[in-house]
């Protein structure tokens, strides 16, 4: 993709998130969300045990296999490992701010009202947006870049993930489509921002004698 398609997808999926999130704001979402909440049935173990290959704690373990075999390939790291490093964090970082600002619980829990501290120790309380889908999609785009022939199943994947999020009534559809578009936009940031972080990484690790993770 030239850069200046990464620049039109960027703007584009930046103006569908500030509908999207105004929508989530201005309550635009309660409807269908309460509708899909009561009509789907619960997750069983299956799901649950699905819904884990998107934690964080294995996500973590995804991105530290990938660095690994870079270093064991190549001697140094290719760019996918650490853009995918950086999408990750810049994603969660997003996830957590707007799970505070916005306050929206989870599905059978009530709205509390904590200062901005309280709700940053409690994060994992609320729900808008999800998490997990995130994580599984801003995994789906750098892996669909990385094996393009397998793009299909890298995105089912994170759109199951999505799903499993509502069956097990732990999110509402609005939390799950909100992810959806932000997981492509972070992905899309972390390279059109490149040509500023990545100088500074590579200083980093070399002042560091850490060359090794360098980048090729």
């Amino acid at each position: 993709m030239a850069k200046s398609e990464h620049k039109r997808g960027f703007l584009a999926l930046t103006l569908a998130l500030f509908a999207l999130l105004a929508l989530q704001i201005a309550g635009a979402f309660n409807g269908i969300n309460e509708w899909m909440n009561s009509i789907l049935p619960p997750g069983g173990p299956l799901t649950s045990a699905f819904t884990e290959t998107a934690s964080f704690a294995l996500t973590a373990v995804y991105i530290i296999l990938f660095l690994l075999r870079d270093v064991k390939d190549r001697g140094k790291l290719s760019r996918f490992p650490l853009e995918l490093t950086a999408g990750i964090a810049v994603s969660m970082v997003i996830v957590a701010l707007l799970k505070v600002l916005i306050g929206v619980p989870r599905p059978g829990e009530a709205r509390v009202h904590w200062s901005f501290f309280e709700a940053i120790k409690n994060v994992g309380y609320f729900a808008f947006p999800s998490g997990h889908t995130t994580r599984a999609s801003v995994l789906a785009y750098f892996l669909a870049k990385r094996w393009k022939r397998l793009w299909p199943l890298w995105w089912a994947w994170a759109l199951g993930i999505g799903l499993s999020r509502l069956f097990l009534h732990v999110h509402w559809f609005s939390d799950v489509l909100f992810a959806l578009f932000l997981a492509p936009w972070t992905g899309l940031f972390v390279e059109l921002t490149e040509n500023r972080w990545l100088p500074l990484y590579g200083a980093f690790v070399r002042k560091l004698k850490l060359e090794v993770l360098d980048v090729e």
